[in-house]
């Protein structure tokens, strides 16, 4: 990151860059609004969570040496008042284990539980014999059901 000896002087224009892909971008006012333009510009990160994105500059120190220092959330407005025009800020991702969520296409659908086939015992069919003084008048309350006029659950008979 190079720092201007003039009186500072906001810019008009920065460069991101991720990977070995550049785009000229309108230096963003907060961290948000920059993490909302690299997504925006960058595809490959926009399904990325937004805590693993990061922004770096090259920096030199010491004996001349050249390497790259994080910007921080806290220190985004001051760090980019004093970045040149056309200046570099790489976005990187931090390490971490994210994978892309799954679109709604790539989902297996919904699975069912099976339901358990069970086997009722067979009733007992009433002997033809008839006991005598007893009538054959039908009951709606009997109490083995007639297997032939059942009703079902949903009021329809069925045969």
């Amino acid at each position: 990151m190079s720092y201007k000896s003039a009186p500072v002087h906001p810019v008009d224009i920065i460069t991101y860059r991720h990977k070995e892909k550049l785009v000229y971008v309108k230096p963003a006012d907060s961290y948000e609004v920059a993490l909302d333009l690299a997504q925006k510009e960058f595809e490959e990160l926009s399904y990325q969570a937004r805590d693993r994105i990061s922004f770096s500059v090259m920096s030199t120190y010491g004996k001349g040496e050249r390497c790259p220092i994080r910007i921080s959330e806290s220190a985004w407005p001051s760090a980019v008042s004093r970045l040149q025009r056309g200046e570099i800020i790489d976005v990187d991702m931090r390490s971490g284990s994210a994978t892309p969520p799954k679109s709604e296409m790539e989902l297996p659908p919904p699975q069912y539980l099976e339901v358990p086939k069970t086997t009722y015992p067979e009733p007992s069919k009433p002997s033809s014999k008839k006991i005598a003084g007893s009538t054959s008048a039908p009951s709606s309350r009997g109490s083995s059901p007639n297997l032939e006029n059942r009703r079902s659950w949903f009021g329809s008979i069925t045969r």
